[in-house]
């Protein structure tokens, strides 16, 4: 990656350790440059607390979680559905941030542009859920289309007077000074603060500054990135990331018995997009819940965030093998029959 990145003025810094990593690229961000950093799910535990600071902050960056089999080291060549809890709940403090995720090997390249793009907008930590089975697949793709996101970080002009870097504007987004901004200087710290940057502890700025960070995410459009929806039928499928490909395969088998459905594949996982879902389900009156993990994750986010209209059952396993397009088949054939 180092000479690629070379080629289009990039930089690669091969660090010591997650928490060295994380922290890079929050200087290299607060400094101006868009910044990513790449992880599995022991990593990504240890970039909690500094993943914090860039929402208190407010410094974008992107962290791409490629999943594996967990707890701890696990089965550390194998693909689990596993880490959406601690990249959607796991961090201290009501810390609002984005979480994506890709749903084919090609889509690694959109999503992750679209994460960044919204983390720069956005002035906002970004995590990229992918997983194993990604990770280490070779796959033919068509050549991506070239994607322009409208939009960039807002920065503060030299001289701005009156500068508040966290000011409470009405999107929740504040022009952002670059170090050495002539005219400007602000503290920038994981402290709780007033609009200035000034550490405060007054019960007031807390929540001025708690209603600005959700305010950021919620004031956006996010268009129809936020999920991919193939097909029709009163039978729906919603599945994330790996598992899309098993479910499109396996919806193409039942078609030819004679069983059609819709397919939901959820790119932005947080903010929860309720509105978008509730009108991408209307008409179904059941659905089915494909992820691979133990517990469910994904179908008790589902239900923590979103008032579904139709009756849910869940179809889920645990790494180290991928979820099969014929056990998705035979699912699907079972409960249409029911």
């Amino acid at each position: 990656m180092a000479p690629a990145l070379d080629e289009v003025g990039g930089t690669l810094v091969q660090a010591e350790d997650e928490l060295a990593s994380i922290n890079m690229i929050l200087g290299a961000s607060y400094g101006g440059l868009p910044s990513l950093t790449a992880t599995s799910g022991p990593g990504l535990s240890l970039m909690i607390e500094a993943l914090g600071l860039g929402v208190a902050a407010e410094i974008p960056i992107v962290v791409v979680d490629v999943m594996r089999t967990g707890p701890s080291t696990g089965i550390a060549t194998k693909t689990e559905q596993a880490d959406l809890n601690i990249a959607m709940y796991g961090l201290h403090g009501d810390a609002p941030h984005l979480v994506l995720a890709p749903n084919s090997v090609a889509d690694c390249l959109l999503t992750t542009q679209w994460a960044t793009h919204l983390a720069e907008t956005l002035q906002v930590p970004a995590i990229v859920l992918s997983d194993q089975f990604f990770g280490q697949a070779r796959a033919v793709v068509e050549e991506p289309a070239t994607v322009t996101f409208a939009g960039a970080r807002q920065r503060a002009p030299a001289h701005a007077p009156d500068y508040k870097r966290y000011a409470l504007t009405p999107t929740g987004v504040s022009p952002m000074a670059i170090p050495g901004t002539a005219g400007i200087a602000y503290t920038a710290d994981g402290l709780e603060h007033g609009e200035r940057g000034t550490p405060s502890s007054a019960a007031a700025d807390h929540l001025a500054q708690l209603e600005k960070r959700a305010r950021k995410l919620a004031s956006i459009d996010y268009g129809d990135h936020w999920a991919e929806i193939e097909g029709e039928g009163e039978l729906a499928v919603i599945t994330w990331g790996s598992c899309t490909g098993a479910v499109r395969e396996a919806f193409a088998r039942a078609r030819r018995d004679g069983i059609s459905g819709r397919l939901l594949s959820l790119r932005l996982m947080s903010p929860a997009q309720p509105a978008k879902l509730h009108r991408a389900l209307a008409g179904v009156k059941r659905a089915l819940v494909v992820e691979q993990s133990f517990g469910g994750q994904f179908l008790r986010y589902l239900r923590a965030e979103y008032d579904l209209p139709c009756e849910l059952t869940s179809f889920r396993k645990p790494g180290p093998l991928p979820v099969r397009p014929d056990e998705i088949h035979r699912k699907i054939l079972e409960w249409s029959r029911a």
